[in-house]
């Protein structure tokens, strides 16, 4: 092969290269430490801001209860930002997964509903996972 030749195909190999890294989407890195407020009866605004919030609703005829897990807690809600998000959410009854909703920065915030039956239910937990800030839980006992 000519070294013209070698040039065109080296060439060609870094266009393409360089075509595939700007289409390519830049994930930001995400913590994934589990959380816990220092004292438990007493969290601070910032681990209020990051804990989720546990609402029951009433049942309806068919046996489902409407959970409402809201991230924040004492009038303090997480934001969602480019930078600083809540990317997912998800609820358990007695440790066994119920459901999990994902979401995105800035167009959605830290909240999620999940219609469950409750019954013989002692225990539910929700997760939720801040991007910056790691994985906090709450608990609430029926």
């Amino acid at each position: 092969m000519k070294r013209r030749d070698v040039l065109k195909v080296a060439g060609i190999a870094v266009a393409a290269v360089a075509v595939g890294a700007q289409a390519t989407e830049v994930t930001p890195a995400m913590n994934r430490m589990e959380m816990k407020p220092e004292n438990a009866e007493k969290p601070t605004g910032f681990e209020l801001k990051h804990l989720p919030q546990i609402t029951v609703k009433d049942k309806d005829a068919k046996g489902y209860t409407n959970v409402e897990i809201t991230i924040g807690q004492g009038g303090i809600i997480h934001p969602s930002t480019p930078d600083h998000w809540i990317d997912f959410i998800s609820l358990y009854a007695d440790d066994k997964l119920v459901g999990r909703s994902t979401l995105e920065a800035e167009i959605s915030r830290g909240v999620a509903v999940f219609a469950v039956k409750l019954d013989n239910v002692k225990t539910l937990t929700s997760k939720a996972g801040c991007n910056l800030h790691g994985i906090w839980t709450a608990s609430v006992t029926l």
